[in-house]
């Protein structure tokens, strides 16, 4: 579980998080949302401990590491992979050189080691046999699991998604959202899902938090955006809330019958 109580962060003398309390539970999909420039990514940056807050607890796995050293939060960061809006794979290397990287650059473990476990991950994630291809060679949903199997070599047990469907169709959109999805249930993580994206957030989302102003409301479940009644929820919500209604009109009004059926009720 990821906890954060009474989080202040920010940059120089401009203070961007004003207290923010937040749960992540165990196994589930936690959504963050808001809109630009409402500390989003800076809450992000503080749970990967590349910011540190100036005040407030961040604990992971029952231990509050806000304040450790930048050794001792290392170790904590390796029970978490980031996941960035574009796949970020190195053009130059192999899909299997990318998938072990960490281990096998970072780690310094023999490639003849690095390599099954390669081959596992990508047998996992649904892409055997492309470890000699290279990323240009692929489609944008086969990237995107690369990718993926990357941060998973190392067994994640936090997998943190930095605005994973920006920029992309609809039938894109649908992929990842099938795939955060599939990870959920294929690997048992703890998913952190920072988006501005709110269908995508219905989708796959189980838990969700508004940050606006540098301050984090617990919606709860995914549908009580629509539902909420709290003045802040609304007005984050509204367009999308228009557009949904919208939606359902124009499908009563193009219905079989409808107008039929509108005009021979009784007044």
């Amino acid at each position: 579980m990821l906890k954060l109580e009474g989080i202040r962060a920010g940059y120089g003398d401009t203070e961007v998080l004003h207290g923010v309390d937040l749960v992540a539970k165990e196994r589930v999909t936690t959504a963050i949302i808001g809109s630009s420039g409402s500390g989003k990514s800076t809450l992000l940056k503080v749970i990967m401990g590349f910011l540190r807050p100036t005040a407030g607890k961040l604990i992971i796995d029952g231990e509050d590491v806000a304040h450790v050293s930048e050794h001792e939060f290392a170790r904590h960061r390796q029970k978490m992979g980031l996941v960035f809006q574009e796949s970020a794979l190195f053009d130059s290397l192999t899909v299997a050189e990318n998938v072990g990287f960490f281990p096998y650059y970072r780690e310094k473990k023999p490639w003849g080691k690095v390599l099954p476990l390669v081959r596992e991950m990508l047998e996992m994630l649904d892409l055997p046999g492309i470890e000699h291809k290279y990323p240009a060679e692929l489609s944008g949903g086969m990237r995107r699991r690369v990718a993926l199997g990357r941060t998973l070599i190392y067994r994640p047990k936090i997998l943190l998604y930095d605005e994973p469907t920006t920029g992309l169709d609809p039938t894109m959109i649908g992929h990842v959202d099938e795939i955060i999805r599939e990870m959920n249930e294929k690997f048992q993580v703890t998913s952190i899902l920072v988006s501005h994206d709110l269908e995508s957030v219905l989708d796959v989302a189980e838990h969700v938090f508004l940050i606006q102003d540098g301050v984090a409301q617990d919606v709860g479940e995914p549908w009580k955006l629509l539902t909420s009644k709290d003045s802040r929820v609304m007005a984050f919500t509204k367009s999308w809330r228009d557009h949904v209604e919208m939606y359902r009109k124009l499908m009563h009004s193009k219905l079989p019958g409808a107008n039929e059926a509108s005009q021979g009720e009784t007044p």
